[in-house]
């Protein structure tokens, strides 16, 4: 069966690739034919996302970001367990029965909120010598600090709305298609609009549905909310297979602000606004 790509901006290295990662715990440990095509997708997802970040390729140097990224998997705790994130994350994948392509394309290199943003914000640290912190701010979205950096330091990491090419065009009819398609999955899931919007926001931003939060704005126990989301993930890449552009990282941007603003204002509170 093809790889269903939908849902990344990158080109998805495929199941066997990424099964290989998860065994071997690195890229160039994996097979000839595997490892290549892992380190496209893994620099292709780190590269893209520094440049949003306002950090040029001549400004990593000899940094490989094939190596940061596997670091970062190796030595890093889960936000549950003081075990490796790898082993986490592998943990949930059989659990919650997960697709290893949902897996790598929302919740590793989403283009909202993957945990490629940290991985890469764990980078600019150790290349500028920084440290970020996210904070939430006095309107209760969340953001990044950085300490140690001056005010003009701390701008040129910020993207501008003039660098940013949404900025240059009518996103009207995306919106339209965005609300429509969130329209569609309700109708076929049966699962409220909102609800809708809140299963996908929370499986962008790797929030586990097990937080209390989720559950309560759901108003349904663990077992109906991981039945919710298996069936409105499973008709999302259904719709999505349909739609021209889906698969771009404006496309995931703009569904991603939709289904926050969607959240109810509790929920909302709680998880939206994660950078």
């Amino acid at each position: 069966m093809k790889d269903d790509n939908t849902l990344t901006p990158d080109r998805y290295a495929g199941d066997a690739a990424w099964r290989n990662w998860f065994d071997i715990c690195s890229v160039g440990g994996c097979p000839v034919e595997h490892s290549a095509a892992l380190r496209r997708q893994v620099e292709s997802a780190m590269y893209s996302t520094l440049s949003k970040r306002g950090i040029s390729r001549e400004e990593v140097g000899a940094d490989d970001p094939v190596a940061i990224f596997d670091a970062y998997f190796k030595l890093k705790g889960s936000r549950e367990t003081k075990k490796p994130l790898k082993s986490y994350f592998a943990y949930r994948i059989k659990v919650e029965g997960m697709r290893l392509a949902d897996f790598v394309c929302g919740t590793l290199f989403g283009s909202g909120a993957g945990r490629v943003h940290d991985i890469v914000l764990d980078w600019i640290a150790s290349i500028k010598g920084w440290r970020p912190r996210k904070v939430k701010g006095p309107d209760g979205r969340r953001c990044i600090e950085w300490e140690s950096a001056g005010p003009e330091e701390i701008a040129s990491l910020e993207p501008s709305s003039e660098s940013d090419p949404a900025a240059l065009l009518d996103l009207e009819p995306m919106r339209c298609e965005v609300d429509a398609l969130l329209e569609r999955i309700s109708l076929n899931t049966k699962v409220e609009k909102r609800a809708v919007a809140s299963l996908l926001y929370a499986t962008a931003q790797d929030v586990p549905l097990t937080d209390a939060a989720i559950l309560k704005g759901l108003g349904v126990g663990k077992s109906r909310a991981y039945a919710m989301r298996e069936k409105a993930m499973a008709e999302f890449r259904n719709e999505a297979k349909t739609i021209e552009g889906a698969d771009s990282p404006l496309f995931g941007r703009i569904l991603l602000e939709a289904c926050e603003a969607a959240l109810p204002d509790s929920l909302r509170a709680e998880i939206g606004g994660a950078r």
